[in-house]
């Protein structure tokens, strides 16, 4: 009989390693991962695409591309198609990445035979249509009039376009009604047929898979063409040190949207992983060093966050928070006080380790399920990784000692690595 009144003991995480997928390979090359789990009736696949909005020619053509898909099927009109996806319990999402689309199909393992056919006609064989592309436009053009009024939409919008510029133009213009309607069905044709190639797909599969599901699978994905894989991305240059602000005034804003960001490492460099647990303490979780300062000391926000974005062998790390557009100025000298106290001072073991017994626990509680231990995976397999990379990480970060973390604070958080990018009221305080 459990006593339920007595909390279990807490033990430290010493090692965990993901379950090792079976590997399947298609006639057209493509790589087909199985987490089975025999105890569940519905089955996910996720496409995983090696391209996204750093590759496209034009501003938001990775993102309609992909997302017009399903009402592109060549043999079935929108309407149809979504009828057949709702009566087969089925689902079809699309996440559109800066170098990686996700397409998400799930469905009750009984209807799969049914509805992969349909899914695999609008992937492999999509014929956009002018009417839904009209739908669309008209609907992100209000959404962008939505959003431009919101300061930190509009600072993400400054940071891409800061950092980005003189690389990724596709990514780093800002976005209009313009760059939304002047949109064409040939570019999203070419864009999706050069992108959409057996090269540079992965499927990963999770649920109770027969020997007749796999050949429904199969059958569905094996028709993807082949064609020439998507290069290798080209470098961002850092911002040159000491960068002026890059300030967009918001008249009336009580808040301003601040961040702090600047081009670093990818996630397959040596310091990655002692640098979580530093990005952790700095700002990555509730009891960060930022927010005890900004929020909880200060009372200047409700919130500060830090944390990467991935893509080719490199990062973009960014501090971001809504500050109180009076005390923007103080708000972002407090922030660099934080990163030069990392800098000055060793961190004290009780707070390390707590950071890393939170981390352990944040990626454990990330693969409780065999659809989020896809997805684990379907991360590290982008970048050359597999199940081993969870037992690595997790023996990396119980190892990062307050010595790396004081160097590491001292290699990138020097105030002339970062640019400033500030929505609001900067100057309200001058």
């Amino acid at each position: 009989m459990i006593n339920r009144a007595i909390p279990p003991l807490i033990h430290p995480i010493e090692s965990f390693s993901l379950p090792k997928p079976r590997c399947e390979t298609l006639s057209n090359g493509v790589p087909v991962f199985y987490f089975d789990n025999p105890y569940s009736e519905l089955v996910y696949v996720l496409l995983q695409v090696h391209t996204g909005s750093l590759f496209q020619p034009a501003k938001h053509v990775c993102n309609f591309a992909y997302t017009l898909l399903r009402e592109s099927s060549p043999s079935l009109s929108p309407e149809e198609t979504a009828e057949r996806l709702d009566f087969n319990g089925a689902n079809v999402s699309v996440n559109v990445g800066l170098e990686w689309v996700q397409v998400v199909i799930s469905a009750p393992r009984r209807n799969l035979s049914s509805i992969m056919p349909v899914i695999a006609d609008f992937l492999v064989n999509p014929i956009y249509r002018a009417d839904n592309l009209r739908i669309m436009q008209d609907k992100e053009v209000k959404n962008l009039a939505y959003n431009s009024q919101k300061t930190d939409f509009v600072s993400w919008q400054l940071m891409w376009n800061t950092l980005f510029a003189d690389v990724f133009p596709g990514v780093a213009e800002l976005s209009t009604s313009d760059t939304i309607n002047s949109l064409e069905i040939s570019q999203l044709q070419e864009f999706y047929k050069r992108s959409f190639c057996a090269e540079n797909i992965s499927v990963f599969v999770t649920g109770n898979i027969g020997d007749g599901d796999e050949r429904v699978i199969s059958e569905a994905f094996s028709p993807i063409p082949g064609g020439i894989p998507s290069p290798s991305l080209p470098q961002v240059p850092s911002q040159p040190a000491g960068s002026d602000i890059v300030y967009r005034p918001m008249a009336g804003c009580l808040q301003s949207s601040v961040i702090l960001c600047q081009v670093s490492d990818g996630y397959n460099h040596p310091d990655r992983t002692a640098f979580s647990v530093l990005n952790t303490l700095t700002g990555g979780y509730f009891s960060s060093r930022l927010m005890q300062n900004l929020r909880e000391r200060q009372g200047l926000t409700y919130g500060v966050s830090s944390s990467s974005t991935y893509f080719g062998n490199q990062s973009v790390f960014a501090i971001s928070s809504d500050v109180n557009a009076a005390q923007t100025a103080h708000a972002i000298d407090s922030a660099f006080e934080e990163l030069q106290r990392l800098q000055d001072e060793v961190v004290g073991d009780e707070e390390l380790n707590m950071v890393k017994n939170y981390m352990a626990g944040i990626q454990l509680r990330s693969v409780d399920t065999s659809v989020s231990t896809m997805q684990k995976y379907a991360f590290f397999h982008r970048f050359g990784l597999d199940e081993s990379e969870m037992y690595r990480y997790l023996s990396s970060v119980r190892e990062t000692t307050p010595e790396e973390i004081l160097n590491l604070a001292k290699k990138y958080f020097t105030n002339n690595k970062f640019t400033r990018i500030v929505v609001g009221n900067y100057l309200a305080e001058k």
